[in-house]
C-alpha cells in the first residue's frame, strides 16, 4: 500500500525538478534577450569597453544556463532536495532585490536603515538556503549546491526585473544616472544607460554565486556544529555571542555611512563580515530552539 504513494511522490519530486531546471534556462534566455535588445536599440553602448561587457555578460549567462541543464538531469536524491531547497529561497530573494529596486527608484532620500535592510535580509536567506540544506541533505556540498541555487534563481528574477525597468522607465532612470553621465565624458544617454546596465549585470552575475557560497559554507558549518554539539552551554553561548557580533557588524556599517568614501572599505569590510557571520547562523540557532522547545514539551507531556 505504500509503493504508490512514494512513487507518486517521487513524480511530483521529478517534476518539479524539471519545472526548476527549465525555470533557470528560461530565466536565462529572457534575460540575453533583453541584452541583445537593448545592445541593438543603442549600438553606442557596444563600443570600446562596451563590447567586453556585453560578451562577459552573455558567457556568464551561458554558464547560468548550464546549471538549469544540470539540475535537469540531476538523479541524485540529496541534490535535487537541495536544488528545491535553494530555489525556494531564491524566490525570497528575489523578490527583496525586486523590491529594493523599486525603493531606489521611486523613494529619493533614503534613511540608512532603508538602504541597509534589504542587504541584511538578503545575508540571512542566504546563509538559510546552505544552512537548510545541509540539515535536510546531511552533506556540506549539497549545502554549496543549494546556496548557489539560491544566487541563480535570485539572481534571473532580479536581473529580468531590473533590466525591463530600466529599458520600460528610461526618463527615470537616465535622470538618477545624470551626475554620473556628466563624468563619464559620453554623449548618448541611452547608451550610457544601456553600458550601465551591462557593467551592472556582469557584477551581480559574478557576485552573487560568490557571496551566496561563502554564506551558505557558513550557514551549513554553523548548523553542523549546533546539531552535534552535545554541550549546551557551548550553544547557549552561541546564542549570546551570534546577537552581538550582528550588533558590532551593524555598528561598523553604520558608521561607515557616516564618513568619507574613502575612509569606509576597512569598516564596510568588517560590518559585512560580522553581520553576514551572524546572520548566517540565525536559521541555525532558531531551528536548534525549536527543536530543544519541542523536546522539553513533549518530556513534559509525557
Amino acid at each position: 500500500m505504500t509503493f504508490p504513494w512514494y512513487k507518486c511522490k517521487k513524480v511530483a519530486q521529478m517534476h518539479r525538478q524539471k519545472l526548476l531546471g527549465s525555470g533557470i534556462i528560461l530565466g536565462t534566455i529572457l534575460v540575453s534577450l533583453l541584452v541583445a535588445a537593448g545592445v541593438m536599440r543603442h549600438r553606442e553602448s557596444a563600443k570600446g569597453s562596451g563590447v567586453g561587457l556585453f560578451w562577459r555578460d552573455v558567457t556568464l549567462l551561458a554558464v547560468y544556463g548550464s546549471a538549469g541543464i544540470f539540475v535537469w538531469r540531476q538523479r541524485s536524491p540529496a541534490t535535487v532536495a537541495a536544488t528545491m531547497i535553494g530555489a525556494q529561497i531564491g524566490l525570497l530573494v528575489g523578490a527583496v532585490a525586486i523590491a529594493n529596486h523599486l525603493i531606489e527608484a521611486f523613494v529619493l532620500a533614503r534613511p540608512f536603515v532603508l538602504v541597509i535592510s534589504p542587504v541584511l535580509l538578503t545575508l540571512a536567506l542566504l546563509g538559510m538556503a546552505g544552512a537548510a540544506a545541509r540539515q535536510r541533505a546531511g552533506s556540506l556540498t549539497q549545502a554549496l549546491i543549494g546556496g548557489v541555487c539560491c544566487a541563480i534563481v535570485a539572481t534571473l528574477i532580479a536581473l529580468c526585473f531590473a533590466v525591463s525597468f530600466n529599458l520600460i522607465f528610461a526618463a527615470r532612470v537616465d535622470w538618477q544616472l545624470r551626475e554620473a553621465f556628466a563624468a563619464s565624458g559620453m554623449i548618448d544617454r541611452a547608451a550610457f544607460r544601456m553600458k550601465n546596465i551591462l557593467e551592472a549585470s556582469s557584477e551581480i552575475l559574478v557576485r552573487m554565486p560568490l557571496v551566496a557560497t561563502c554564506l551558505a559554507f557558513s550557514g551549513a558549518v554553523i548548523q553542523a556544529w549546533i546539531s552535534h554539539e552535545s554541550r549546551r552551554p557551548l550553544v547557549l553561548g552561541a546564542r549570546i555571542l551570534i546577537p552581538i557580533l550582528f550588533v558590532a557588524g551593524a555598528a561598523a556599517l553604520w558608521h561607515a555611512n557616516a564618513i568619507e568614501r574613502a575612509a569606509r572599505p576597512p569598516f564596510v569590510l568588517s560590518g559585512v563580515m560580522l553581520t553576514g557571520v551572524a546572520l548566517s547562523a540565525a536559521y541555525p540557532i532558531w531551528s536548534d530552539f525549536r527543536g530543544s522547545t519541542g523536546t522539553s514539551r513533549t518530556a513534559r507531556s509525557t
